[in-house]
């Protein structure tokens, strides 16, 4: 009768006590419970097809184990385990709810069962404890990710994405993450999912992508003063608005022409239609973009861009990130524009689809020179023309577009012109 430290207290005294309790620990977390879903590791037979709930509580560290009844299985189900603590095998230490995540195996007096899934309570606890759940920590998973997994893993999901839209299902992410790394659990696979989650189950993988690729990505215009700025020495100043947002341009188009796009599709999601951001969501959508700007830094551009009610506009923060082109590389933007309009009807705007349907990316200079495909360099223009209003195309966003594109690819006026004459087919008075 009574439990495992009840009989331990008999062989401890003459006269038992109860066993002591952790009376903080319980007031703390009174009524909360881990619940998961377990199936059996290496089941052969109906033993496949049983599914359990495993329910860990957290004032007690006990655990108990029910199995669901199924109809027309051929058993009754029902308590499988008692609430109890469990013992790990071949040791004297109890499971603890750090031991308990997706992907982890509980062995339970001879039977092992493997952690498959969990519930919404289960998943936000260790989210908000990522000291005791290393495996839930966004930040740290991201950085242990390779850039010859980040390569791997950007061929598989683009492969995957015909549209190029720069989304897939959680189920593909999952499949292309597990596929292409070594050393990644379950439970951190799930926690990139969750963090790059969209709308309808999708998952926004190039967020992952750009947010990884510091190292190796193509260096902008900015890139030498931002060396400089990004070796650490500054890391928790505070400089000036335009020292500050240099650092941050720079740190941004280092990643290419997608870096500021990259920062600009975070902005819409944490803003939630609202347009405007506050300071502790300014630093989630740097951190989701993996750019590590000093507090004093992005204070100094936050109170610089505050418009008195403690948010700054996100259109606003990302026209000052965008540098201008040059005279020269304007007027052959404009050029592109004034050919791809309809000369009868000059309305000021071109059907997106007509625009990419003229576009020839097999001719682009970079693809021609074997450094992307024809796929990457039409995803390219389509990245860049994906927030144009009821997909009518208006001079000013294929102006911003190919801002992006000398910013993140160090572009001369000549090198611009090149790539247009390339793409759309077209001579220029330059």
């Amino acid at each position: 009768f009574g439990k495992e430290e009840d009989s331990r207290q008999n062989c401890l005294s003459l006269h038992p006590k109860p066993p002591r309790i952790n009376v903080v620990r319980l007031l703390e977390n009174k009524g909360k419970m881990l619940r998961f879903v377990g199936k059996l590791e290496h089941a052969v037979g109906f033993d496949v097809e049983r599914v359990f709930t495993l329910t860990y509580f957290l004032d007690t560290d006990e655990l108990a184990i029910f199995e669901p009844p199924v109809k027309n299985s051929g058993r009754t189900g029902g308590k499988f385990m008692e609430r109890c603590k469990v013992r790990k095998p071949r040791s004297s230490d109890y499971y603890t709810e750090a031991d308990l995540f997706l992907g982890a195996r509980i062995s339970v007096y001879s039977r092992r069962f493997v952690l498959v899934d969990a519930d919404e309570y289960s998943i936000k606890y260790m989210e908000g404890n990522p000291g005791v759940y290393p495996m839930s920590d966004f930040e740290s998973i991201h950085a242990r990710i390779s850039p010859d997994e980040l390569a791997a893993i950007d061929q598989h999901l683009r492969s995957i994405d015909r549209s190029g839209s720069g989304q897939v299902s959680e189920q593909d992410f999952k499949h292309a993450v597990i596929s292409n790394t070594q050393n990644l659990l379950d439970q951190e696979v799930h926690t990139l999912a969750r963090r790059l989650a969209v709308a309808d189950g999708k998952v926004d993988y190039e967020s992952l992508l750009h947010g990884l690729n510091d190292s190796s990505a193509p260096q902008g215009p900015l890139s030498s003063r931002g060396a400089a700025d990004d070796d650490g020495s500054n890391a928790g100043g505070s400089g000036s608005y335009g020292s500050a947002m240099q650092k941050l341009q720079a740190m941004l188009y280092r990643r290419g022409p997608s870096g500021l796009r990259g920062l600009q599709r975070a902005l819409t999601h944490v803003s939630r239609g609202s347009g405007a951001v506050d300071r502790a969501d300014l630093d989630t959508v740097l951190g989701f973009c993996g750019v590590a700007l000093g507090d004093g830094d992005v204070s100094t551009i936050f109170n610089a861009l505050d418009r008195g009610q403690g948010t700054i506009d996100n259109s606003q923060l990302v026209g000052s990130l965008r540098p201008p082109l040059s005279q020269t590389q304007e007027q052959a933007v404009m050029e592109v524009f004034d050919a791809l309009e309809d000369p009868t009807f000059k309305t000021g705007a071109v059907d997106v689809r007509d625009v990419v349907s003229r576009y020839r990316p097999g001719r682009h200079p970079r693809v021609a020179n074997g450094e992307i495909s024809e796929g990457e360099a039409l995803r390219e223009l389509q990245d860049g023309l994906e927030n144009v209003k009821q997909g009518a195309v208006m001079v000013t966003d294929l102006l911003e577009h190919y801002a992006d594109l000398v910013a993140g690819y160090g572009l001369s006026d000549d090198g611009l012109i090149s790539v247009l004459r390339a793409t759309w087919g077209m001579g220029s008075r330059h």
